[in-house]
């Protein structure tokens, strides 16, 4: 007889961390950028009023943080902490808990800082979890903006060079000769692909395709639901639910990559983890995110190609917040930079780009300026240099560390941090592990 194949039973008995990820899910789940959703008819209001020029900055609201128990919320971090480290022997697993629990203490205290409206507090958390804009990444992205203002400055349409000129004047009349280090041919990202198909599937037929996906994974207890309120396909690994807007549409390679993004990068990993010898790896090591967006626009890269690197228009839009180039700005100096920028680089009819241009604008500056005020320059959620920083990161690990695509998927760590690489060695979790969780 064969040697036996080892069951999820015997599996689960090699787990380091059991009985701390279980009191964690208890402890320290709250879901926060859920938190900061507010009231859709005021924001529209807000919206309006701003774009009218009724108001300088929106007042964005925050109406469930009214309900929330931070106090009660903070203390059982603080007594998870102290008991971790009190009583768990294994001091990597002390360290990696430590590290995960200061994550959310200061997570839950941005959301306090927003409550009482201290932009300063709510911005000093964002640093500390997310980062500032990374300068050399910074110096890319600007050039790569700065080529697009060169070429339209010169458009024989006035109101296209009139918004090409104001972006050279705010951003380039004193611009500061950084250097741009960063080239995106020295990785060889795949060159973007056309659809060769131009059918289209249908939110119903999405579904079927995320389901099959799905068991042919092993990745069980999701849901798929197709959503006539959702504006945009939505992936929670609380609840591990996937919500597909009923009237998206998508082509087989969109269809193709946006499940490697959302399941085999986000669902994956997170069932991966979940199973390894670090239970935590399902929800995420500290400050993982860049690591786990990285991957799932690597992925998708690899199935649609890509122009460059992932996440510009966010990592610009925020470092324009805080002031890369020397000026801090608010929710309006920011919308006026976006809404020029997204106008000149529209490929749409003029009308339509006009207003495209203010949408795109304006949900651009209520991502990253939700959690404050809108009204202090340089305060903004840093959360969103995940996606530009995450996807170099990624490239780099592949161009100087190929071996390291193979352990991609054990769990939710970020492969370009060398602190997540040093746990993982530490404790012994390798590609090899991925192979017995087959089983």
């Amino acid at each position: 007889m064969g040697l036996e194949k080892p069951t999820i039973a015997v599996l689960e008995q090699k787990h380091l961390d059991d009985v701390w990820f279980q009191e964690y899910q208890n402890t320290a789940l709250f879901k926060e950028l859920s938190l900061l959703s507010g009231s859709t008819e005021f924001r529209k209001q807000q919206k309006e009023e701003f774009l009218s020029g009724k108001t300088e900055n929106p007042t964005l609201d925050y109406p469930k943080l009214e309900a929330f128990d931070f106090n009660q919320k903070e203390q059982a971090l603080l007594n998870m902490k102290k008991k971790v480290l009190v009583e768990e022997k294994n001091p990597v697993v002390a360290q990696v808990y430590r590290w995960k629990l200061n994550e959310r203490i200061a997570q839950l205290r941005a959301l306090m800082a927003t409550r009482d409206g201290n932009d300063h507090r709510a911005l000093r958390y964002s640093k500390f979890i997310f980062g500032s804009p990374e300068k050399e990444i910074y110096n890319h992205t600007v050039s790569q903006i700065k080529r697009v203002v060169n070429e339209k400055m010169f458009s024989p349409d006035p109101d296209i060079s009139s918004a090409a000129m104001r972006l050279n004047k705010e951003l380039f009349e004193v611009f500061m000769n950084n250097e741009n280090t960063i080239d995106p041919k020295e990785y060889n990202i795949p060159d973007l692909k056309l659809a060769e198909d131009e059918s289209k599937y249908s939110a119903e037929e999405i579904k079927i395709a995320f389901e099959e996906y799905l068991r042919k994974n092993n990745l069980e207890g999701w849901v798929i639901n197709v959503d006539s309120d959702a504006t945009k396909i939505t992936v929670s690994q609380e609840e591990r639910s996937v919500s597909i807007p009923v009237e998206r549409k998508l082509s087989q390679m969109e269809l193709e990559a946006l499940i490697e993004h959302e399941l085999g990068t986000h669902a994956l990993r997170r069932e991966k983890g979940e199973r390894s010898k670090l239970r935590i790896l399902g929800f995420g090591l500290d400050r993982y995110l860049k690591g786990e967006e990285g991957v799932a626009t690597y992925k998708e890269q690899q199935i649609k190609g890509s122009t460059g690197f992932r996440g510009l228009d966010y990592h610009f839009a925020i470092s324009l917040a805080m002031g890369m180039d020397g000026k801090k700005r608010d929710f309006r100096k920011v919308f006026e930079i976006l809404k020029d920028y997204h106008f000149i680089n529209s490929k749409k009819e003029k009308t339509a780009a006009l207003k495209y241009s203010q949408d795109e604008a304006w949900s651009d500056c209520v991502r990253i300026f939700r959690g404050t005020t809108c009204k202090t320059p340089g305060a903004c959620l840093t959360r969103d240099l995940v996606y530009r920083e995450g996807n170099i990161g990624v490239w780099n690990v592949v161009k100087n560390n190929p071996k390291e695509i193979k352990r991609f998927s054990v769990g939710k760590y970020d492969p370009a941090n060398p602190r997540h690489i040093w746990i993982l060695e530490q404790l012994g979790i390798t590609d090899e592990d991925l192979a017995d969780l087959e089983t």
